[in-house]
């Protein structure tokens, strides 16, 4: 993988550098890492159940695999589309990152159909109501929108601010439940917003090569992810609609969501491609959608085996590994206070999830698999894990002792 893509992922006609290789090898590198302890973890774990069977420590290496797992996926997501969006190509930025991020959209759609399609499914797509098919077509096309101002951020800011800005996402959905009436405004909430917005500009204050389109970009992916949500939560009231349903039917309004600006912006570009560009276009394509693709499953068994407040300690801790691998790929400059406001913005975030969260009975988390139900109580619960960067973003249900839902990111 490491000599295809140095060779053959080129959208203009410039070649791959030397920083290219060596970027590249950085890359599979860290997925090479976190790999390898996904295998120890699964090798204990497994010896553990078989020496021990319904062992807690069985039970604990389980979840560290998944969160291994996550890990490995995400972060790669991530130092992936950096690295392509902004020097993949010979140094060069790519010329068609909305035509890479609508093909990604599309993609969700093409595996969902091969998914049922495998499971005996040929000749019939499974049905949903109106209502369903409307509400999975609003949270599709916010969701590109979330996911391609994500991408075109790459052009102008670094891998690093990006993680920075993005751990500060929860205060989006906050305000959004508050203007339109879905939370009630409190104390908690308040300080909430007060000490994640203080993280956000130290982070922001502390980055020396500051931009303020990239900057803008991240903050309307913010904006667009919290009406995603805002949205799932208005307009789903289906409990019959499971994951890889939601996929299917959020494909096409994301993908054509993101057609009118690909013909405006990019058309030229697309057609002065070759059939070897047009081929490296692909390997462009099926590597970073099916890495998003597993994201989905990885981040369901995740909230299915722990509860909302470890997801949420996760999330931040991946925040931080994310953000030094960024330094150790690309060469990036941290500062200390950029640290230090992403050490608020996390806190705020873990502690307003430790006091409204519980931890969530285990034969309730079954319900996970059910997909969407009926609306809930309060917005601030949907937030989980929606910021990562690639994503088509898949509703996902766990109901705890208060009834409460929680939407998790596919990643």
């Amino acid at each position: 993988l490491p000599i295809m893509l140095d060779t053959s992922l080129s959208i203009t006609t410039a070649t791959a550098s030397p920083e290219d290789d060596d970027t590249v090898t950085k890359i599979m590198s860290e997925m090479g890492f976190f790999a390898s302890l996904l295998l120890i973890s699964e090798f204990g774990r497994r010896w553990v159940k078989f020496r021990h069977p319904g062992s807690v420590i069985a039970h604990n290496l389980l979840v560290c695999s998944l969160v291994l797992s996550w890990f490995t996926v995400s972060i790669t997501l991530i130092l992936f589309n950096k690295w392509v969006i902004s020097s993949g190509q010979g140094g060069q930025q790519m010329t068609t990152p909305v035509s890479y991020t609508m093909s990604h959209m599309a993609m969700k759609g093409i595996i969902a159909c091969i998914y049922f399609w495998l499971t005996g499914m040929q000749f019939s797509l499974p049905k949903v109501t109106c209502r369903v098919l409307i509400g999975l077509t609003f949270v599709g096309v916010f969701a590109a929108l979330d996911i391609v101002t994500s991408n075109l951020s790459f052009l102008y800011i670094s891998a690093s601010f990006y993680t920075f800005l993005k751990a500060s996402s929860l205060i989006f959905i906050l305000v959004l439940a508050m203007i339109t009436g879905l939370e009630q405004a409190s104390v908690t909430l308040v300080s909430t917003c007060v000490l994640i917005t203080c993280g956000l500009f130290l982070a922001s204050y502390g980055d020396a090569d500051f931009n303020t389109v990239g900057f803008a970009l991240v903050m309307v992916s913010e904006a667009f992810a919290a009406l995603r949500w805002i949205t799932t939560q208005i307009m789903l009231e289906s409990d019959d609609c499971d994951a890889m349903t939601a996929v299917l039917y959020m494909s096409p309004g994301a993908t054509l969501s993101l057609l009118p600006a690909v013909m405006i912006r990019e058309r030229e570009a697309l057609q002065a491609l070759d059939w070897t560009e047009l081929s490296t276009f692909g390997v462009l394509i099926i590597f970073p959608g099916f890495l998003a693709f597993l994201l989905l499953l990885v981040e369901v068994h995740i909230i299915k085996e722990t509860s909302s407040l470890n997801m949420t300690v996760f999330g931040s801790l991946k925040s931080a590994v994310t953000v030094v691998f960024c330094v150790i790929v690309f060469r990036e400059r941290t500062t200390l206070i950029q640290w230090a406001g992403l050490l608020v913005a996390l806190t705020g975030m873990i502690a307003y999830s430790h006091s409204r969260g519980e931890w969530v009975d285990s034969v309730k988390l079954e319900k996970v698999r059910s997909g969407l139900l009926p609306r809930l109580e309060s917005a601030n619960d949907l937030w989980e894990r929606y910021h990562d960067p690639e994503p088509e973003m898949v509703p996902e249900m766990v109901t705890g002792p208060t009834e409460r839902t929680h939407l998790i990111s596919g990643q």
